[in-house]
């Protein structure tokens, strides 16, 4: 076995099936290189975490994701549930492609492959919901988690527009729901419309809802957003995606290790850009400091 022998899981459905059209050409890119690999096609939801269980155990050097944030986050599943240090490369090919931007891995998928040759191993955090379900990005109860089951059902539009056009209609059509979160020194009730728990600063093909966060620091980023009338809700809007919301009286930002959240209400939310039953009417979030690694440019 060479030095680096890849194994790519593929998400064919990924980004509205872009991830399947575009591996062909990444498979000859791969080839052309000389860069070692198997590779597998995902066939149903939570496959990825035992195929990546499957290539730690059999001795493979890298661990490349060729999809979006949900298949990432199922990777790092399988991975986080056994402890794995492999290294973790992604080329984008989904809808949102969030952790990607975050990390600094360019969005062509062709020129993510640079980094399979050149890139650097980075330890990054992950977050974990009850000990249970581990993210990359975040959770997102709200309007956030709305957005992301429309943009899962349309058919239609992908990427940032997707998200963008969901997010517009949700601002006039979503309810907002009663929550409770405390962490060891701090706590918040209230009525709200979006509640996330970032690692990242993205979510929704770009929208910075945490734009002090970063996935290395050891810290969750919680943003509670109130409720508001509809016309404020439109004027937050750009506010949100541009990552300038905190200034509004009705967001509470904190940076914690570990919070604890509580609603009677039945909450809509995501992880990861993927919908989500959360696991009852109390839990909570905690961070896994520098629980992965993951290839990224050299100057990151």
């Amino acid at each position: 076995m060479s030095k680096n022998k890849h194994f790519v899981i593929v998400n064919p459905i990924a980004g509205h099936g872009r991830a399947g059209k575009l591996f062909p050409s990444v498979r000859d890119e791969l080839t052309r290189r000389g860069i070692e690999f198997d590779f597998h096609y995902t066939n149903e939801p939570m496959e990825a975490p035992d195929v990546a269980k499957m290539v730690i155990e059999h001795g493979f050097t890298r661990i490349v994701v060729m999809g979006g944030d949900g298949t990432i986050n199922e990777v790092v599943n399988g991975m986080a549930e056994i402890s794995s240090e492999l290294p973790l490369a992604v080329i984008p090919a989904g809808k949102g492609n969030d952790f990607a931007r975050m990390s600094g891995i360019p969005l062509d998928p062709i020129a993510a492959i640079d980094l399979l040759l050149d890139g650097q191993p980075r330890p990054v955090d992950i977050g974990c919901v009850n000990d249970e379900r581990y993210f990359v990005n975040g959770l997102g109860i709200g309007i956030d988690a709305q957005v992301a089951r429309d943009v899962m059902r349309s058919k239609r539009s992908q990427g940032a527009r997707a998200y963008l056009g969901s997010a517009i209609r949700q601002v006039i059509r979503f309810r907002a729901f009663p929550v409770s979160l405390e962490d060891r020194s701090w706590s918040h009730s209230g009525s709200c419309i979006s509640l996330g728990i970032a690692n990242g600063k993205y979510v929704g093909g770009g929208f910075k809802m945490a734009p002090k966060a970063r996935i290395d620091d050891g810290l969750l980023d919680v943003c509670v957003i109130e409720d508001m009338s509809r016309l404020k809700r439109f004027a937050a809007l750009p506010q949100a995606r541009s990552g300038k919301h905190l200034a509004l009286s009705q967001v509470t930002y904190r940076q914690t290790d570990s919070v604890t959240l509580a609603s009677e209400a039945k909450l809509v939310a995501h992880i990861d850009g993927e919908p989500y039953r959360l696991p009852g009417s109390r839990f909570s979030v905690s961070v896994r400091p520098k629980a992965i690694r993951v290839i990224v440019p050299p100057s990151r």
